[in-house]
């Protein structure tokens, strides 16, 4: 397997932060239903534990875009 270019590395952070966005919004729709009193205990348990997951994934896509900007692979030691 080739490494990328720079471009080709450039596009994947943008795709990186689109995917970034997209989880941080879910998170933050997890939050709003783990704090709406109308939905049962159970639902709004589950709606803060999803929460968490894409506020880690939002994270995780952005420290991938910040290594791919820098000319690193995901992954690589910086």
């Amino acid at each position: 397997m080739t490494r990328p270019t720079r471009a080709e590395m450039n596009e994947l952070a943008a795709d990186r932060e689109k995917s970034a966005a997209r989880s941080a919004a879910n998170a933050q729709s997890g939050r709003e239903a783990a704090a709406d009193p109308k939905l049962s205990d159970n639902t709004r348990k589950q709606a803060a534990a999803a929460a968490e997951f894409a506020a880690r994934h939002a994270q995780d896509y952005r420290e991938e875009a910040e290594a791919l900007r820098d000319g690193r692979l995901p992954g690589e030691d910086a």
